[in-house]
């Protein structure tokens, strides 16, 4: 075979199967004899890309002709399926460039329901077990139920809830350690590739790197690893391109922490749920509140608070509701479920303006002529005649009218206070910034970095500097000087002695060219905080010594010809940095 193509085996799927057999029928399997070798490459980044290209030419064989979208191609030790082809006819030769993407890109082909999203599978589960449950669903229509969302949970956890005894061949393993934490929804429907990305949401420091179907979920220190290899420009690499990018920067930003609910008392002067019984109970109970200011949107009934403060039409009668122990909003429309159609009214009543639907205000019958009612803005609580501001309709709820109905008691017992719930802050939100990012490169502000956790503004401090970019994007791209295999995450030790400039990067993305002889594989390696400031170190020692150098220069009165034009400090600082770039 020359050295001009390279072998591959490339495999017919059948049934839409995805999973590579361990020993395929000579049917379905082909080596492809006519790849050109230094066509063939796969690229991989970090949490990103997996994908390989090759070019072929038509040798009018069978394995050519397997060359289809989502049949397999075995480059090295992975698979990768065919999703693009692009014939060229030309010269009396045909050639196809092929795009492939790797195997474990397929996931997205897996789905899982939550209990919110019923399925009856029948005969198409995607597992052998009951994960995904094969019997018939309750025809009953699910509620959602937000205290259910959020579950503390580790990557295995969502692992399992996906992959567990699938039928595709996938397996998984996570590889390091990782603390449990509170996930929004973690097992809410969805494909394998949303599962991943909810891991790599909530633990950012992760990577999946997977081998072919094994997917495997590394903690960042157990796939970041120092080997013993090093790059140095000029001996190991042709070329070595340095780029900073200050785009994604961050600095700065509103920091909120956790939350906690309160329970507050609020003496009311009025009963609370325990208002006794009969007409006259309910009368008293709403003239309590004659005096009280309009305030809209202000406190009382369903909106909580000290009803005394001030309120509006609707919270008045959802506050004197309140009272005998009945819960009903605080906004006109939303009342209207509340109650059915009645002609004359009676203690407890609500009368309603406007519309069905579109009601725009509210009053509280005390008896079949006279109403009560917050009024209006500069306008206090008030008796009136039913006749003098008649509603458009009356409304009678069930519970006020059995109260109003029953015989009146004793409730010298009764208590006097409403509990009000609010949420409070442990500490107060509050505006950060990292010092020392700031004052080498100046504020660069974010989105609110928030904690349902962190209770302590310290702690909440430290947790916000490892969200931000604190520095600008390093990226190194070297061009390797031979094709050996990168190794993903492998710790390198950098050196570009031009530059004065040595650091320790990782492997976070490669061009690999596996069969070439001619074409150079590159290797993208990570930036960091230590990276920037190396590379910022070495670029100032560079300057200082050839600033150093200039000023002799000007000092150094016996190099001053006649006609030599002086230079300014300023000048001289440009050419020190035109030295070094």
């Amino acid at each position: 075979m020359s050295e001009l193509t390279t072998p591959l085996v490339i495999l017919e799927t059948k049934g839409g199967n995805f999973n590579p057999p361990n020993n395929p029928g000579k049917d379905n399997m082909a080596v492809l004899q006519s790849v050109l070798s230094d066509s063939i490459y796969i690229q991989w980044e970090v949490n990103n890309t997996y994908q390989a290209q090759l070019t072929a030419y038509d040798d009018g064989s069978e394995a050519f002709n397997l060359l289809e979208v989502q049949n397999m191609v075995k480059i090295t030790d992975q698979w990768f399926m065919i999703k693009q082809i692009q014939p060229d006819y030309s010269g009396g030769i045909t050639t196809v460039d092929v795009t492939l993407s790797h195997i474990s890109n397929e996931i997205s082909r897996i789905r899982s329901y939550n209990a919110k999203d019923p399925v009856d599978w029948g005969d198409l589960s995607p597992t052998s077990e009951d994960n995904h449950k094969n019997g018939q669903p309750d025809l009953q229509v699910p509620s959602d139920n937000d205290d259910d969302q959020t579950k503390e949970v580790t990557p295995q956890d969502i692992l399992d809830c996906i992959f567990k005894n699938n039928n595709f061949g996938v397996t998984y393993q996570v590889i390091g350690k990782f603390n449990k934490i509170n996930v929004d929804d973690p097992y809410a429907s969805g494909s394998g590739k949303d599962y991943l990305d909810r891991i790599k949401e909530a633990w950012p420091d992760c990577v999946i790197y997977p081998d072919n179907l094994n997917i495997r979920v590394y903690s960042h220190d157990e796939f970041y690893k120092n080997y013993g290899n090093r790059i140095d420009y000029l001996h190991d690499t042709a070329e070595i391109t340095l780029s900073y990018d200050s785009t994604d920067m961050s600095n700065s930003a509103r920091l909120v922490g956790a939350s906690y609910s309160q329970e507050t008392t609020v003496d009311t002067g009025l009963p609370n749920g325990n208002a006794g019984k009969g007409a006259q109970a309910v009368i008293n109970d709403a003239k309590k509140y004659l005096g009280v200011p309009y305030v809209w949107g202000g406190a009382g009934g369903a909106r909580g608070g000290n009803p005394f403060s001030g309120m509006d039409c609707s919270s008045y009668v959802s506050q004197v509701y309140k009272d005998f122990g009945i819960n009903i909003p605080a906004y006109v429309p939303s009342m209207e479920p509340y109650g059915h159609r009645v002609g004359t009214p009676q203690t407890g009543d609500m009368g309603f303006y406007g519309s069905p639907g579109a009601s725009y205000h509210i009053c509280l019958a005390l008896d079949s002529t006279t109403m009560i009612y917050e009024p209006a803005p500069g306008q206090a609580c008030k008796t009136q005649s039913i006749a003098s501001y008649p509603p458009q309709w009356w409304e009678r709820n069930d519970q006020m009218a059995a109260i109003v109905g029953a015989s009146g008691g004793d409730d010298g017992d009764a208590d006097n206070t409403t509990t009000d719930s609010k949420e409070m802050y442990y500490f107060a939100p509050f505006m950060y910034q990292n010092a020392e990012s700031v004052k080498r490169w100046g504020v660069f502000y974010t989105d609110d970095i928030t904690s349902d956790t962190i209770q302590k503004k310290d702690e909440m401090k430290k947790y916000a500097d490892t969200q931000f970019k604190l520095n600008p994007d390093l990226e190194i791209d070297a061009t390797l000087e031979d094709n050996k295999r990168p190794i993903a995450g492998e710790l390198i030790r950098v050196e570009v002695k031009p530059k004065n400039f040595v650091t320790t990067v990782a492997v976070v993305g490669y061009q690999w060219y596996p069969y070439s002889k001619a074409t150079q594989s590159t290797e993208t390696l990570n930036s960091n905080g230590k990276n920037i400031l190396d590379y910022d170190n070495a670029q100032r020692s560079k300057v200082a010594a050839i600033q150093g150098n200039v000023h002799k220069l000007m000092t150094n009165t016996d190099t001053v010809q006649s006609g030599q034009e002086t230079w300014t400090e300023s000048e001289a600082e440009q050419y020190a940095q035109s030295e070094c770039s």
